[in-house]
């Protein structure tokens, strides 16, 4: 089974030891955000998914799996 982005981008935040908040601010993207896209409320457009990907160093194409 694969998992979700949503999964991936939260299974890097933790491991890179970052708060959803010093994800956001590092991102340039709200608290908010960051917390509907880890629990599957949203699914952000690519501009966002960039933003988060950049603020924890991986490729957007590493959460599509």
């Amino acid at each position: 089974m694969e998992a979700a982005t949503s999964e991936i981008i939260r299974a890097k935040r933790l491991e890179l030891g970052l708060s959803q908040k010093e994800l956001a601010k590092r991102a340039g993207v709200g608290l908010n955000t960051i917390y509907n896209v880890e629990c599957n409320k949203v699914v952000p457009n690519f501009s966002t998914y960039q933003k988060i990907c950049d603020a924890l160093g991986i490729r957007v194409s590493s959460i599509f799996q």
